[in-house]
């Protein structure tokens, strides 16, 4: 009779914490990263082994709000491309970024155990500081 009952429990409190995503407009990625399209894309969708090739601004994440930017691509001209997929990026990105198509635009709030943890970046990236960004894919490049 137990097991119907934690069963029952736990479907609740799955759903009232869908239910609380879902009402701000963010879904979660299976790691827990929360993502929002601001604007969809074209053509396929990414995935591990695709070369992404994307614009990103970054901000610390402070009392669940955009923070100090730490980073923007466009203002220093040069998109990051990367494998999805990949240790050699964060892997915020690499959840962010699959299921995106090229042109989209993607708001994504990502834990520190998603982004730089407890290492940071010198002064940009705090140690455990969680993370806001906004990623576009400019080109998706499908690898054979």
């Amino acid at each position: 009779m137990c097991k119907p009952v934690n069963n029952i429990i736990k479907t609740v409190c799955f759903c009232l914490l869908a239910a609380n995503v879902l009402a701000n407009g963010f879904q979660s990625t299976p790691m827990g990263a929360l993502y929002r399209d601001m604007k969809a894309g074209s053509g396929e969708l990414a995935a591990t082994g695709d070369v992404a090739t994307i614009h990103f601004t970054g901000w610390l994440e402070q009392a669940g709000k955009q923070g100090r930017e730490f980073f923007n691509t466009r203002s220093h001209g040069n998109p990051v491309s990367f494998v999805v997929g990949t240790d050699r990026v964060i892997a915020g990105w690499n959840e962010g970024v699959v299921g995106m198509r090229a042109g989209g635009k993607r708001l994504l709030k990502l834990p520190p155990s998603l982004a730089y943890g407890s290492r940071g970046v010198d002064d940009m990236v705090p140690p455990d500081a969680p993370l806001v960004l906004i990623i576009e894919l400019l080109v998706l490049e499908k690898l054979p």
